[in-house]
C-alpha cells in the first residue's frame, strides 16, 4: 500500500513541479525533475533550484515531508508484520531450536544401552561383533545377542532389588500400596470422613463444621451435569415456584 501510495504521489508531484518550470517559457527536460525528486527521497535535497519560485519551494517543500510520512509509516509496517511474524512462528522455532541442542548433545541412539559397569561387559562380549568385519553378525543375530546378555546380566540384580523393596522396605511404600490397592475407596460415604471431630486436647468434641455435611452439599454445583442442564434445572425451579405462587393467588 505505501508503494503504491508513494507511486502516486511522485507522479502528482512531477507533473507540478514540470508545470512549474514550463511557466517561465523555458523547460528542462523531464529527467531534472525526477532527479530531484530522487534526490529529495534519499534525503539530500537541491532547495537551491527553486530558490526563485516560492510555489515550486513550497511544492518541493510538501514532497519532502510528504514522502518522509510516508517512509516512516512503511517502515512502521514492516516492523510490525516482522513482529507479528515472529511471534506466530515463536512456539515452533523454539521447539526445533530445542530439538537441534538435544539432538546435539546427546550421542547417537543405542538400542541396547548398558548402563555402568555392565557397559565394560559390553565392550568385551558384544561390542565385537559390530565393530569388527571377520565377526560381525546380521542385525537380526546382533539384536538377539544383545537380549540374551541383557537378560543375563539384569536379571540377578534386578531381583534382588524387588526382593528387598519387597520384604525389607515395605514401609517406605505403604502410601503406594495402598492407594494400589484401594483401601480408602467408599471412605467419602462414612459418617466420620463426612463430619469428623477435631483433633487435640484442647478440641474435644468440637467439630470442624456446624452445618451438616448433607446441608452443605445441597448448595453446591453438580459437577455431573453440564452448565446448561444446570441452567435448565433452576429454570424448571423457579417455573414450579411461580406455579404454586399462581396458585395460592388464585385461591
Amino acid at each position: 500500500m505505501g508503494k503504491q501510495l508513494l507511486s502516486v504521489l511522485a507522479i502528482g508531484f512531477a507533473q507540478g513541479l514540470f508545470a512549474l518550470d514550463a511557466a517561465d517559457g523555458s523547460t528542462e527536460g523531464p529527467s531534472v525533475v525526477v532527479h530531484l525528486l530522487v534526490q529529495a527521497l534519499l534525503q539530500s535535497p537541491d532547495y537551491g533550484k527553486y530558490s526563485g519560485s516560492p510555489p515550486g519551494l513550497m511544492l518541493y517543500y510538501l514532497w519532502n515531508t510528504v514522502t518522509a510520512i510516508v517512509l516512516l509509516n512503511v517502515l512502521i509496517s514492516l516492523f510490525s508484520s516482522a513482529y507479528s511474524d515472529v511471534i506466530e512462528d515463536a512456539e515452533a522455532q523454539y521447539l526445533a531450536f530445542f530439538a537441534s541442542k538435544t539432538v546435539g548433545m546427546i550421542r547417537a541412539p543405542d538400542t541396547f544401552v548398558y548402563p555402568a559397569p555392565f557397559n565394560l561387559i559390553e565392550i568385551f562380549l558384544v561390542a565385537p561383533f559390530e565393530f569388527f568385519p571377520k565377526f560381525r553378525l546380521s542385525m537380526k543375530t546382533y539384536a538377539k545377542l544383545n537380549r540374551y546378555v541383557m537378560v543375563t546380566i539384569f536379571l540377578i540384580p534386578l531381583s534382588l532389588i524387588a526382593f528387598y523393596e519387597a520384604t525389607f522396605d515395605r514401609h517406605r511404600h505403604t502410601w503406594m500400596n495402598n492407594w494400589l490397592r484401594g483401601d480408602d475407596e467408599g471412605a467419602a460415604d462414612y459418617p466420620e470422613t463426612r463430619d469428623p471431630d477435631v483433633n487435640g486436647f484442647e478440641s474435644t468434641g468440637m467439630k470442624i463444621s456446624r452445618v451438616p455435611f448433607e446441608d452443605l452439599i445441597k448448595v453446591f454445583p453438580n459437577t455431573q451435569q453440564s452448565s446448561e442442564a444446570t441452567i435448565i434445572k433452576e429454570i424448571q425451579d423457579v417455573k414450579e415456584q411461580l406455579a404454586r405462587l399462581l396458585k395460592k393467588l388464585d385461591g
